[in-house]
């Protein structure tokens, strides 16, 4: 088989939750003899700051990223900065597509990230070949949490003929995990199956817990942290839904500054440089986004903190603590969709009473061990990009096989 993917940016190598979903979701099929092609609608500020200007990645053999950097694909992205969709990704397609009409052409399927882009693909894919729409979120829900200071009554009309298009119109959808499938089938009347594909963490990061390691301690020490300090772990991209939880993980440790045990809170990843560090109190740490000693950030935690209460699909990061084998504690939104049961694989509490249990797990070394013993176990069954990856492969053959 044959497979193009369409998405609206660079994804190789994968930074944002958004891009290790687009990446693992097809990181089999060239380990299992299918190709797969990925055509990139420009580019990302990272990609830029660092001069990566490559236009073709070879990420494995049969296993291809193809970029297409052009200013008409980043100037429609602008109002994305003032958190609106990507609703212009189809009209700059039609304006320029280069290489793309080309790959659409020889593929036996497309899968198209996000809706914002199928316009294009479902008038120029060739009549035989399906298309499959790729859902990262309910977007109408998403983009129902962020305030838009302007025309946010047409953007959400938009949104809406785009995301029911994309159920609509394709010939089958791949989701999150069978709540987003009800909601569609609830909202829209859906063109072909719904394809159930979680997500996930990397088989390779599927870990123990190391806090004894050395990396833990020259993390600890990078920061100054004490070592009889109990450390809480946030991680997150800069997206509105992580903001709002990393200034919630703020007031958490400003709270427990009174407490007589030393707590100690780590903010991983570009989230941190939309907080105002001169309002931060001192137990608080923002790292920015790491690349050396990153897993050791994750050991140098005792906790991980997942206070969610806004955004779409389900959250990466939940799978991503649990793969290292920390205990974790979340909103009941930050666990919707994953099959979680409450004190035996995660701790479920509202905002109001995290620090109450952060104190708690922090004296209880057996219990942190035991939460997060079973939540990597749980990750192993259910949860990695690799288990998905071959359950959308599968699938695709099944529904519209052979190639």
């Amino acid at each position: 088989m044959n497979a193009a993917q369409v998405v609206p940016y660079v994804t190789y190598p994968p930074r944002m939750g958004g891009d290790h979903r687009t990446h693992g979701l097809m990181k089999e099929f060239p380990e299992l003899s299918d190709s797969v092609i990925r055509y990139c609608q420009g580019g990302t500020p990272a990609m830029y700051r660092s001069l990566d200007l490559r236009r073709h990645v070879t990420i494995a053999d049969g296993y291809e990223e193809r970029r297409h950097l052009h200013p008409i694909h980043e100037f429609p992205k602008a109002p994305m900065l003032l958190g609106y969709p990507n609703l212009f990704a189809s009209t700059s397609l039609r304006l320029a597509s280069d290489g793309l009409d080309t790959i659409l052409n020889d593929a036996d399927v497309v899968v198209v990230r996000e809706p914002w882009q199928l316009p294009y693909v479902l008038d120029h894919a060739k009549p035989d070949a399906p298309v499959v729409y790729s859902s990262h979120n309910v977007e109408t829900e998403r983009f129902g949490d962020i305030d838009q200071p302007m025309c946010a009554d047409r953007v959400a009309k938009r949104v809406d003929t785009l995301e029911r298009r994309a159920v609509e119109e394709t010939d089958a959808v791949i989701c999150t995990g069978n709540r987003d499938a009800d909601v569609y089938r609830d909202r829209y009347d859906p063109g072909g199956p719904m394809i159930v594909a979680p997500n996930g963490a990397y088989e390779d990061d599927v870990r123990e817990h190391r806090p004894d390691s050395d990396g833990a301690r020259r993390v600890r020490r990078k920061y100054d942290i004490a070592d009889d300090a109990t450390v809480s772990l946030f991680m997150g991209s800069n997206y509105r839904p992580n903001v709002e939880a990393a200034e919630a993980v703020v007031d958490i440790a400003r709270n427990m500054t009174e407490r007589d045990a030393d707590f100690e809170f780590l903010i991983l990843g570009d989230v941190g440089s939309a907080l105002d560090d001169r309002h931060l109190p001192q137990n608080v740490t923002t790292t920015g986004y790491v690349e050396e000693d990153f897993e050791s950030h994750f050991d140098a935690a005792d906790v991980a903190l997942n206070p969610m209460v806004s955004g779409g699909g389900t959250n990466i990061k939940l799978i991503e603590y649990f793969a290292r084998s920390l205990p974790v504690i979340s909103t009941p939104f930050g666990v919707r969709g994953i099959e979680v049961r409450d004190h035996e694989h995660v701790v479920v509490a509202e905002r109001e009473t995290t620090a109450d249990e952060i104190e708690e797990l922090g004296t209880d070394t057996d219990r942190r061990k035991r939460l997060g013993n079973a939540a990597r176990l749980l990750t192993e069954e259910q949860y990695t990009w690799e288990a998905s990856s071959r359950t959308v492969r599968s699938r695709l053959h099944e529904l519209f096989g052979p190639f």
